[in-house]
């Protein structure tokens, strides 16, 4: 069985990896287990399951995903896992963390050169993936999904009431993609926010983001380009 392991920021990266291998690989090919990794340096070191695997049924692939519970703990977590996933016959780690809030724009060079020090070339390979400047950027940039919260979020709508454009705009240049996501919803009257971000990535077009969304930003693109080589 092909193995990866995914280690991801909160919740919302949780939410829309699993989902996203579920709809490449297929639910029957594939085995998802979750974790949440706590403390640290001044606190016992724990991992909780949060959702077991399901059985094996002859499936051709497994992926842990981790939820290290903030965007500095990803390397930390990845460095702290990384033997123990080499000795279980993991063939890759992919961290994935957003860019914002503790670093700008301008900041995205100097933290992809910072992401693989002190990371070791002698174990499996490490892949940092960033979202910029958040991962909600890619949920903006997706507007199909926008009817599927509420018809009255079009994207003449947004364009008159918000002054971007979610279609035609850069989104990886937005400065607070989550902010800009609850905003889009604000017309409808209704809220995103991130600890129920399952009703938006639940009704993402996978298909879209595959082929097309992942085209507007470098780093999901090569996630899309990591999975899509792990599950061939």
């Amino acid at each position: 069985m092909n193995k990866l392991a995914v280690f991801v920021e909160g919740y919302t990266e949780v939410a829309f990896v699993e989902k996203l291998l579920c709809e490449v690989a297929g639910e029957n090919n594939i085995l998802i287990e979750t974790r949440r990794m706590t403390g640290g340096k001044n606190a016992r070191r724990r991992s909780a399951l949060i959702r077991a695997a399901k059985p094996s049924t002859g499936q051709k692939y497994f992926v842990l995903i981790v939820d290290c519970g903030g965007d500095r703990q990803v390397k930390a977590r990845i460095r702290e896992e990384h033997e123990n996933l080499t000795r279980g016959d993991y063939t890759k780690v992919i961290g994935l963390r957003d860019v914002r809030p503790e670093f700008a724009y301008a900041d995205i060079p100097r933290l992809e050169a910072s992401l693989p020090r002190y990371i070791k070339t002698s174990l499996i390979p490490v892949e940092f993936v960033l979202a910029v400047m958040e991962i909600e950027a890619w949920f903006l940039a997706e507007t199909t999904h926008f009817l599927k919260i509420d018809p009255a979020i079009t994207v003449p709508r947004i364009i008159a009431t918000l002054g971007f454009d979610p279609d035609n705009d850069d989104m990886g240049l937005r400065h607070a993609p989550a902010d800009d996501l609850n905003s889009c919803y604000g017309i409808a009257g209704k809220t995103y926010q991130k600890r129920h971000a399952n009703a938006t990535v639940d009704v993402l077009d996978y298909a879209l983001i595959y082929c097309q969304t992942a085209k507007k930003f470098p780093h999901l693109d090569r996630l899309i380009g990591s999975i899509g080589l792990f599950l061939s």
